[in-house]
């Protein structure tokens, strides 16, 4: 069973408010996609912040759960990269014409993938960045576990080498 740990490096099924919420956060921008540039941009602080939480110790997860969000990240980046790769003809104007309208409708589809704010291929690059800053923090919680773990063992064997000389 996958275990995270939060804060208090208590096994626990919820999570401290913070990460919780970078959570919650991070999940939603996936859920949202790359149409709303607020989304992304929430998934990305939300990545950054998890990473901020494991740099700090407190943001544990044992090697099942490492596994299960690793295994989640990589199937996001390999549809990003294999949609990136496909994509890039997107951030240029179709030639349909040299009608004013062709042309308006042209120019229309490449701010709709390419705008700062609110274009497709700029929101999902926010997103990468967002499942990149996750993925680090995952090693460094992997890191936090085994050492969290290791400690609770050597506190265990000197309390067993205590009891048994009693």
């Amino acid at each position: 069973m996958a275990e995270i740990v939060w804060d208090d490096q208590k096994p626990s099924t919820g999570s401290s408010p913070a990460a919780g919420t970078a959570g919650n956060d991070f999940l939603a921008g996936l859920t949202e996609g790359p149409g709303s540039h607020e989304a992304a941009q929430k998934m990305k602080t939300a990545g950054n912040t998890l990473k901020t939480l494991a740099q700090n110790g407190s943001f544990a997860v044992n090697e099942e759960g490492f596994n299960a969000y690793m295994k989640a990240c990589d199937f996001f980046l390999k549809g990003f990269n294999d949609f990136m790769g496909q994509a890039s003809f997107l951030g240029r104007a179709a030639d349909m014409g040299n009608f004013e309208y062709a042309r308006s409708v042209a120019d229309f589809n490449v701010k709709v993938a390419s705008d700062t704010h609110e274009g497709m291929l700029p929101n999902l690059i926010l997103m990468r960045e967002a499942v990149d800053a996750a993925q680090q923090a995952l090693v460094i919680a992997r890191k936090n576990y085994r050492e969290t773990e290791s400690a609770h063992s050597v506190s265990f064997a000197e309390l067993n080498k205590k009891l048994d000389n009693q």
